[in-house]
């Protein structure tokens, strides 16, 4: 929550600066759009580093393992503040997407093969995205391409392994008892353009690059003392294109 905080309160400072009066030459202040994100993570695994207390299994770092996040959609919702007929400051909220997590590779010494499952849980992936943006031509021209930058934060919540893994993880005597994905900041770039249905209404698409990355902790206990057998971690590369199409409103 702290994260969130920060990453917001240059908004307000900058909403907040330039006060009621910022506005087009046409008098709007506001521009809101709903419409659809295709989420396309680009990363790779990136390996898993095990601390083990169980003599069969063996501490080290497994770099042919790791864990990949799958394509999702979701709705996306933006809002933004017209400083001029140029430049904007903005907002952007989804639906938060469930995300499925692949495995790569294998771990526990060979025992446990990732692969060899449909997924290995999935979590629910919340990121606010805070933008600015600059709008190229006039205020009527029908078609105006735009460029723009950004922070996102990326919380990961409601993670939820899937049973084979642990059913498999039980033949050693264990069980995956907690795991943990770390929230993080991540700067964003994006291409678009809208298209001026009328004054007011608009379509707008966009292309955008989110360089995420975050890391992944989980322990396995065992079934009989309770004790950690196995500690594990691995970095998780994301690096998500972000494609969107929607219709938006200017007030």
């Amino acid at each position: 929550m702290k994260k969130l905080t920060t990453a917001l309160l240059p908004l307000a400072l900058i909403v907040t600066s330039f006060g009621a009066h910022a506005a087009t030459s046409d008098g709007k202040s506001y521009a809101v759009s709903a419409g659809w994100a295709h989420i396309m993570p680009q990363g790779t695994k990136q390996g898993v580093q095990s601390n083990s207390n169980f003599p069969l299994i063996p501490s080290g770092f497994t770099s042919s393992a790791g864990f990949e996040l799958d394509n999702a959609d979701t709705a996306e919702f933006k809002l933004d503040y017209l400083v001029n007929d140029n430049v904007t400051v903005g907002l952007i909220l989804g639906v938060p997407p469930k995300v499925d997590i692949q495995g790569k590779g294998k771990l526990l010494g060979d025992r446990l093969d990732l692969e060899s499952f449909s997924k290995v849980g999935d979590v629910k992936v919340y990121s606010p995205v805070l933008t600015g943006k600059y709008t190229f031509g006039d205020i009527n021209n029908k078609f105006r391409p735009y460029v723009g930058a950004g922070f996102m934060y990326a919380s990961f919540r409601d993670f939820k392994l899937n049973p084979e893994v642990n059913a498999k993880i039980a033949l050693l005597g264990g069980s995956i008892r907690s795991v943990d994905i770390d929230d993080t900041v991540a700067p964003v770039a994006f291409v678009g353009a809208d298209y001026n249905i009328t004054p007011n209404w608009f379509a707008t698409a966009s292309v955008s690059y989110v360089h995420l990355s975050t890391h992944a902790n989980l322990d396995i206990v065992s079934n009989a003392s309770n004790a950690t057998l196995v500690q594990g971690s691995s970095k998780i590369e994301i690096n998500p294109i972000v494609t969107y199409l929607g219709l938006g409103y200017r007030f």
